[in-house]
């Protein structure tokens, strides 16, 4: 067994949004789906296992179930600098270069301090014109 499986072996499982969190960390979006899609199931008014679903999709490159996640996170967080941020890195990795920065813009102006959203901000200057 490697370590990864061993560690996923021993990690109680009443607690899904957490190896999500943790795997998303590591870079294993697909059991971070998994672990934030059981997350949700158990607590479908979790806000957070929703975002962690939707940010697993984006980097699963699954957009189109990111969009329904951040469908449900907006329901029970509401526009929060975090998920406009989050929904905007999401356009950015679909190449969408011009909505990314408007999702980024709400969040800044919203939470104008936060050194995430005004990296991604700036992400979006240095991306080619294309994209």
């Amino acid at each position: 067994m490697n370590g990864t499986a061993m560690e996923e072996a021993f990690v109680a499982t009443d607690q899904p949004e957490r190896v999500g969190r943790e795997q998303f960390a590591r870079g294993n979006y697909a059991l971070a789906e998994r672990y934030f899609q059981s997350a949700v199931e158990a607590e479908p008014g979790n806000g957070d296992g929703w975002l962690g679903l939707a940010a697993s999709y984006d980097q699963l490159g699954r957009f189109d179930l990111a969009d329904r996640a951040y469908g449900q996170a907006v329901k029970i967080k509401g526009q929060t600098p975090q998920v406009l941020n989050n929904r905007g890195y999401s356009y950015l990795l679909r190449g969408d270069r011009a909505q990314a920065e408007r999702y980024f813009r709400r969040a800044r102006s919203i939470n104008p301090n936060d050194p995430t959203i005004n990296n991604n901000v700036a992400l979006t200057r240095l991306a080619p014109p294309n994209l």
